[in-house]
């Protein structure tokens, strides 16, 4: 779907986190069919979740790449629980890698975007950054901490040229969407007793999940000339979910 499409970005330098699977994936393949020079940050070559190294090491490959125009803060973990049952040891794995990870990746690349005078920066959030779920607790309020960040980061840097937003995806087909459909009937059975897709697919106007490639045309194109002019919103690529 997004692969199929041009979006002007051929010469550009970006990093995407997480890029080996799922909408990290699709957002790698489509930048780099758009002729984009992809770097890309994930396990096992990469772990973002070590932020007492994570700056220098930025740091190093910034040195070492060059300053990028893209930013696509992608790589993300989920856990469920209630606030009871998740941990805070838990709770802060999750936000050294949904939130911290991608708030130090804006701090390396920041510099060069001011110095150029431009710049795309797409944080990828989630519906849950607009809406709640049960026993979600932690990976909840760690992407509603990214979408606000775009907020007030697009405010910061406007003037200097460089966009921040952020899409809030909602049920997209990938490994991390069907285990979590697996683990919400076997730890919640009386709460979610029907583990088929099929069911979660019913509760989206659209009657079925994203495709990772309809994600990553989002990302494509806000990170494009096309979205010249847009920056600060969180942008819901949801099926009708959070319109409900």
């Amino acid at each position: 779907m997004g692969n199929d499409l041009s979006y002007g970005l051929a010469g550009r330098r970006a990093i995407v986190t997480g890029h080996r699977g799922g909408i990290g994936g699709a957002v790698f393949d489509t930048l780099t069919h758009d002729g984009v020079e992809v770097i890309g940050l994930d396990l096992p070559d990469f772990d973002l979740s070590d932020t007492a190294t994570l700056e220098s090491r930025l740091a190093t490959l910034l040195a070492e790449r060059g300053p990028v125009d893209i930013l696509v803060n992608n790589a993300g973990v989920t856990v469920l629980g209630t606030v009871l049952e998740t941990s805070l040891a838990e709770t802060e794995r999750v936000f050294r890698v949904n939130f911290l990870a991608a708030y130090a990746l804006m701090r390396a690349v920041l510099p060069g975007m001011v110095q150029r005078g431009k710049g795309a920066i797409v944080n990828i959030a989630s519906d849950q950054a607009l809406i709640g779920k049960q026993v979600s607790a932690a990976y909840g309020a760690s992407k509603a901490a990214i979408a606000q960040l775009s907020r007030s980061a697009a405010l910061d840097w406007a003037r200097h040229g460089i966009r921040v937003n952020c899409i809030a995806p909602g049920s997209t087909d990938t490994a991390m969407l069907a285990q979590v459909i697996g683990d919400l009937s076997a730890k919640y059975p009386d709460q979610f007793p029907v583990s088929s897709a099929d069911a979660y697919k019913s509760g989206v106007p659209l009657g079925r999940f994203a495709a990772p490639a309809e994600i990553a045309a989002a990302v494509a194109f806000l990170a494009s000339d096309a979205a010249s002019f847009i920056t600060g919103i969180i942008l819901p690529v949801d099926g009708g979910g959070t319109a409900q």
